[in-house]
């Protein structure tokens, strides 16, 4: 698990780097900030989901965050990682429980300083 943790990991910085894709956060708490594939998915492989302080959250929509080529590295890496899609699962499902999320967002990459980056899903 943990190599399998560390090929993911190694796998989307390599190809953000590759691609050169990265984007300015929105003009909110992380406005500063660039942000690469490979930071969501460390924050949502890093989450430590008993210390998220529900009050504090702060919601960012992925395409603030990141450019499409981004959001497709992403999802590919999410849909192919057993630990990474369990933990998206455990933080929508936890956010959803809070009135956070509605039922037609998922939670896709966590960034430091409470901010959750989610993505909205195609209405059934």
């Amino acid at each position: 698990m943990k190599t399998l943790r560390n090929l993911v990991l190694a796998f989307t910085v390599a190809a953000s780097l590759m691609l050169g894709l990265v984007a300015t956060a929105p003009s909110d708490v992380a406005a500063q900030r660039n942000t690469n594939v490979g930071q969501l998915v460390s924050g949502l492989v890093n989450v430590n989901v008993g210390a998220i302080v529900l009050n504090d959250v702060v919601v960012v929509d992925v395409d603030n965050v990141l450019n499409n080529n981004q959001v497709e590295i992403l999802n590919n890496v999410l849909n192919n990682s057993p630990i990474l899609s369990n933990n998206s699962d455990i933080l929508t499902n936890l956010l959803r429980d809070a009135d956070i999320l509605n039922d037609l967002q998922v939670v896709v990459g966590v960034l430091s300083g409470g901010i959750i980056v989610v993505q909205d899903i195609p209405a059934p």
